[in-house]
């Protein structure tokens, strides 16, 4: 399998509660997420509307455009409340959307060319405002990280993220073979299987026997993480 279909496959077996929600009923595609950096991409005054660009789930740049309203709070990187003309055109910006509208527009404190997931943390706890639902989040993420250290020595080595990284895969995998393995038989069938493990089944299928197990499922997961093979040289 290539190592672009196995990400993808990986994708949808750590993300499976929103293929689940599919199966079950299609929901609308949200095109910015709750809390998100974006780019200011233009602002237009006389419309009272400011559009930004970001990256949605697969990496692809988006585009969109919200109506400011008297609702929306702005805030600089200190914090303080300021008017929509300190943002210019290629500002960073962090954004707050609530049912589509703009709630909340602020300059993070260290815009940095590489977002990574430490700062999504970061600004997790910024926007928080004594926040309950926020404070839920935070708490959850400090609980998850406090057991990776098995040793108990204040610190997460590899050995340690490996065994977590491990259980997750695992435990997604197995729900999700749980929900296609309809006829609960111990395996998939082509019949059964959807999404992209419908799309791969051939190659998932290593024995080549017509279905699926769950040690096939599992290893096509874990092969994303295998080390890489050099590409050979071309003469």
């Amino acid at each position: 399998m290539s190592r672009f279909a196995l990400a993808s496959l990986v994708g949808v077996i750590l993300f499976i509660g929103s293929l689940h929600a599919t199966q079950v009923k299609e929901k609308p595609p949200q095109d910015v997420a709750e809390h998100m950096p974006v780019t200011i991409f233009k602002i237009d005054r006389k419309k009272g509307e400011v559009t930004v660009k970001y990256a949605d789930g697969k990496g692809k740049e988006q585009q969109k455009t919200f109506r400011l309203n008297r609702d929306l709070k702005i805030f600089d990187e200190t914090g303080r409340v300021v008017t929509i003309d300190v943002f210019e055109s290629g500002s960073a910006a962090l954004i707050v959307v609530g049912e589509g509208n703009l709630k909340e527009l602020r300059i993070p404190a260290r815009a940095q060319p590489a977002y990574r997931l430490s700062d999504a943390v970061k600004t997790l706890i910024e926007m928080t405002d004594a926040d309950e639902s926020r404070l839920e989040e935070v708490q959850r993420i400090y609980d998850m990280l406090r057991k990776l250290d098995t040793n108990k020595n204040g610190k997460i080595d590899l050995k340690e993220l490996k065994a977590e990284r491990d259980r997750i895969v695992a435990e997604r995998v197995k729900g999700l073979f749980e929900r296609l393995d309809t006829n609960k038989d111990g395996k998939i069938s082509k019949e059964e299987a959807k999404g992209l493990v419908k799309e791969h089944f051939d190659r998932i299928d290593r024995n080549m026997d017509g279905f699926i197990d769950y040690e096939e499922l599992l290893r096509a997961a874990n092969e994303k993480h295998a080390p890489k093979t050099p590409e050979p040289e071309v003469k």
